[in-house]
């Protein structure tokens, strides 16, 4: 199965490298984006590029190299390598090598790494609306959470970054967070009452969970196997890719697609750093940035469906709800962690106001 997985992310990269031709400037943009990044043409970036200076990019993700954010990450480095003939160089570090998530983007803010990779949970430490995107159940799709992201929303959360001194440069693939456990399928409520649910260190996580009867376990992700299989927990939450990655297969029976949370991986850069690039190199990181989201999106995309059949093969049982289930989710949790959001940001207003913008979205797109 792990050599049928790699095939599968290698055709996934094959699939969307075809975009590092049309996605720049006039970029060929899923019918849902709407982005307001900044953006320059392939032929203005190759007209850009006078300046000579080396600069070597290192870059931490958690994921392995076969993660859709890494395959983006891929098609980011190939673009800006060869824009800049090879005086800017992306060298990616995988499997949390130079840290977890949020200390890599620690040592980021710091000036120590030049990017780093981390989900919304362990952003809201430096940037607390990120909370916002952690309410569960507000997204029915990828169309509706992209559409989010890349419109005047997820502009304001790139801008709010800025004041701890990131600049947030691409949103990068994780997918929807569903539910593994080792006692039964969920399918209600109740089905969670009781059981220790392993979550990330992430305020509104552990709140949905908490609200809908479970016992949310804040675990590393480096522990988590080892959490699972020695069942100091019953089970935990996360994206399909990552449910294949440590092989949850072999100590989790049941996953059930609740889809409660979109998670992206947001590439974030030290803004000081990256305003003292030369202006044609920080022209290129920022297309090349667009590109990796766009790869990453349709990489995802391409393996997630076969990738839920692998791990059927290795012995997971899958469960779908239906509207309606998710709905009696939705409305236990999602009331309660809109309130907690608007206690810790103490703004009732941009929490209000972000929900009715997503909605809106929502209905544009139906």
């Amino acid at each position: 199965m792990k050599n049928g997985i790699r095939r599968l992310a290698a055709i996934a990269l094959a699939l969307a490298l075809p975009l590092l031709i049309t996605a720049c400037g006039n970029s060929q943009q899923s019918s849902t984006q709407q982005s307001s990044s900044p953006q320059v043409s392939s032929q203005e970036a190759e007209n850009a590029v006078s300046s000579t200076e080396k600069v070597k990019v290192r870059v931490s993700i958690g994921n392995a190299m076969d993660h859709p954010q890494a395959l983006g990450l891929m098609a980011m480095k190939e673009y800006i390598e060869e824009k800049t003939n090879g005086n800017v160089t992306l060298e990616i570090f995988p499997n949390s090598q130079l840290g977890a998530e949020r200390e890599s983007v620690e040592q980021v803010k710091n000036g120590m790494l030049e990017m780093a990779t981390a989900a919304f949970g362990p952003l809201t430490t430096f940037n607390s609306k990120f909370m916002a995107m952690d309410i569960p159940f507000l997204f029915d799709s990828y169309d509706e959470a992209w559409a989010t992201l890349d419109s005047e929303l997820g502009d304001g959360l790139k801008k709010d970054m800025e004041a701890s001194d990131l600049k947030c440069l691409a949103w990068l693939e994780n997918g929807f967070r569903h539910i593994t456990n080792n006692i039964r399928p969920i399918t209600q409520p109740d089905d969670l009452k009781g059981l220790k649910i392993r979550t990330m260190e992430a305020p509104m996580h552990m709140a949905n969970f908490q609200a809908l009867g479970a016992n949310p376990t804040p675990v590393p992700w480096s522990e988590l196997y080892l959490a699972m299989s020695s069942k100091i927990v019953d089970g935990q939450e996360n994206p399909i890719t990552n449910i294949w990655e440590i092989k949850m297969n072999e100590v989790q029976k049941y996953c059930s697609l609740t889809g409660h949370i979109y998670d992206s991986m947001v590439l974030v850069t030290n803004l000081e750093w990256f305003n003292g690039l030369p202006e044609d190199y920080q022209n290129i990181i920022l297309e090349g940035a667009a590109i990796g989201q766009q790869v990453s999106r349709e990489a995802n995309t391409a393996v997630e469906e076969d990738t839920i059949r692998l791990l059927e093969e290795g012995g997971m049982t899958f469960n779908s709800l239906t509207q309606n289930e998710k709905d009696a989710f939705r409305d236990i949790s999602q009331p309660v962690v809109i309130e907690k959001v608007k206690k810790e940001l103490g703004d009732d207003a941009y929490v209000d106001n972000f929900v009715d913008a997503i909605s809106k979205i929502k209905s544009e797109l139906s």
